[in-house]
């Protein structure tokens, strides 16, 4: 073959994995699996890449975002970053951090050359690496209307950075260069699709549901898209909530309130069942029938509700530590059919559930408070589940045409001794 056939086959690789990069982007493969790909394809292609690193910024309620570092010996690693944890030093200090800076696009640094020093490049050297290139991409969003690019400090509000390294002696050519400058928008717009995948998921997720942000996402967006499933029912809430507002400067008391849901709600989920919606200072979740049977979904509710206890009684004794006072709370349980879909004004929905089912949990738990019990459950939850009960009595519940029985756990404790 001879040197021009050569850079033809070259070339046409190079063109066939631009095309690989196109459909990637339609198909919108995981961050790790499309990076590892890349680097396998460019190594075929005769790009001597040896490590590839990519991190980006994200939308999510747990992490600012996230990193890719593939090796051409040794696989993948992904890393999340989570909001509270400070900026390592080695980003503070890295090559990519010293883009965004400086507002740069890109540059390219030979290892053991360059009068630049990173860290980062004294580890390179130390593996035989040779070389090392950088670009960063903006990813523009909006904010009320308003486009939004580059913060006051040089970062990307949405963006990624993606490095590439060699242990070619002598580093990546000119030509070599030039391809992965060139390859890096193409890359770009892989990540930035996979990066708003990920970011609906998480959001609808966060703000409407586990199970329901899937059905939205996947095209249940009609007004009236409601189903009938039978389901365990919780509602928590807390007591004296009024008189606690009142009394705390709101950072304060949306502090305690997240705490609250923190030892309660957050128990719904760590049991297999899903918080559908909050109210107020209260928490509405449900344990689907379909999935976890009628009396695993009531035996997960239960233990939901004791751990909730045992976790406020936990908190209790830090609050009273630092001399703010207790809290208390009541959870009512109740099972049966409900509707579990889109409801609201076409241009504002909310994925809720409704039904009789639901207006007589919030009055159980109403119950909770006048009988002075912090976990009550209705018949139709008690009797399917073998558990010791006691009775509470029959009771009028407002807006419930039928009197209801109500049951506490024969173990259960007084609340008022909370």
């Amino acid at each position: 073959m001879t040197v021009r056939q050569a850079g033809e086959a070259r070339g046409d690789r190079i063109a066939a994995i631009a095309s690989w990069l196109a459909e990637a982007a339609l198909g919108a493969p995981g961050m790790a699996a499309t990076l590892a790909e890349f680097g396998t394809r460019l190594m075929a292609a005769g790009i001597p890449v040896a490590r590839g690193y990519v991190t980006y910024t994200t939308l999510h309620p747990l992490y600012r975002g996230g990193s890719v570092t593939w090796r051409s010996v040794g696989g993948v690693e992904a890393e999340l970053f989570r909001h509270e944890t400070p900026e390592p030093d080695a980003w503070i200090s890295s090559p990519v951090a010293h883009l965004f800076q400086t507002g740069l696009i890109r540059s390219h640094w030979r290892l053991g050359q360059t009068t630049e020093h990173f860290p980062v490049f004294d580890d390179l050297g130390a593996a035989g690496y040779t070389d090392y290139l950088c670009e960063v991409t903006e990813f523009v969003g909006y904010h009320h209307g308003v486009r939004q690019g580059w913060q006051e400090d040089g970062k990307p509000e949405t963006g990624m950075a993606l490095s590439w390294s060699s242990r070619q002696q002598g580093g990546f050519t000119p030509d070599e260069a030039a391809i992965l400058f060139g390859l890096m928008r193409p890359f770009a717009i892989v990540t930035k699709v996979a990066i708003q995948q990920s970011i609906a998921e998480s959001l609808a997720e966060c703000y409407i549901g586990r199970e329901a942000g899937l059905r939205v996402l996947n095209g249940a967006i009609q007004r009236g898209d409601v189903a009938a499933r039978d389901a365990v029912v919780w509602l928590s809430d807390l007591r004296d909530s009024t008189r606690m507002a009142q009394s705390m400067d709101l950072s304060s008391y949306i502090t305690t309130l997240n705490a609250f849901f923190d030892s309660t709600a957050s128990m719904v989920e760590a049991e297999g069942g899903e918080i559908v919606t909050y109210i107020g200072d209260g928490a509405l979740g449900i344990f689907p029938i379909e999935t976890l049977g009628a009396e695993g979904a009531r035996a997960a509710a239960l233990r939901a509700a004791r751990r909730a206890q045992q976790a406020v009684a936990t908190l209790n004794t830090s609050r009273e530590a630092a001399g703010t006072p207790a809290l208390r709370a009541g959870v009512a349980l109740h099972a049966g059919l409900l509707g579990y879909g889109n409801i609201g004004v076409p241009s504002r929905q909310a994925w809720s559930v409704v039904g009789p089912v639901v207006n007589e949990t919030a009055r159980l738990e109403g119950l909770t408070k006048t009988l002075g019990v912090p976990i009550i459950a209705s018949a139709s939850f008690a009797r399917g589940l073998d558990t010791p009960w006691r009775s509470l009595g029959s009771h009028d519940l407002r807006g419930v045409s039928d009197q209801i029985e109500a049951f506490a756990p024969e173990d259960e404790v007084d609340a008022r001794s909370l």
